[in-house]
């Protein structure tokens, strides 16, 4: 009975985290349908692939590193403690290859992905954008993983939630307000 009581608290505080996500999307979607019309959406819908990658990335190397940790750390091997490092370290390595190229062609990877001359033009500022922050995006699921697993998944909700929350703030502020697109 403890154990599925952990499992769904665990399981109910992660889909809650996810859930936070799917909004700020939800959230990035209507604020630039808003802002940019039809060709920001298509540009948003262009781009998110390599969202999707960043992010399925900082999953894999969070996920898989932080279950390593744990493991080896119960078993008291001192070279458990490498893990979350080097995890860090490897996101910084493979986001600087997203944020060089999202840095130098961000108009180029655009058109690669198939978009004509407007949507290139739309979608360059905000690629360059989230591509030079490749490796926070990845540091965020390696620290919820490591958080998580370390015994504190509301923690790790809350922090998602919070991220998640301040993200479309920030959205409607600096479209709307500021005028930024």
């Amino acid at each position: 009975m403890r154990l599925q009581k952990q499992f769904v608290k665990y399981v109910s505080q992660n889909v809650m985290g996810m859930i936070g996500i799917s909004c700020y999307i939800l959230a990035d979607t209507f604020f630039i349908s808003m802002a940019e019309g039809t060709n920001g959406i298509t540009a948003l819908n262009l781009v998110l692939p390599l969202y999707s990658l960043i992010f399925a990335i900082g999953a894999m190397m969070g996920v898989g590193s932080a279950i390593r940790f744990k493991i080896l750390r119960a078993k008291k091997d001192a070279n458990a403690e490498y893990y979350f490092s080097n995890a860090i370290l490897f996101a910084l390595l493979i986001g600087a290859i997203f944020m060089i190229i999202g840095g130098l062609f961000p108009g180029q990877l655009v058109r690669a992905l198939g978009g004509d001359e407007e949507i290139v033009r739309v979608g360059t500022p905000y690629t360059r954008i989230f591509m030079l922050f490749a490796p926070c995006f990845m540091w965020n699921h390696i620290c919820n993983a490591f958080v998580r697993n370390d015994g504190a998944p509301s923690v790790a909700m809350a922090a998602t939630l919070l991220s998640s929350l301040f993200n479309i703030v920030m959205d409607y502020v600096l479209m709307f307000p500021l005028g930024l697109g």
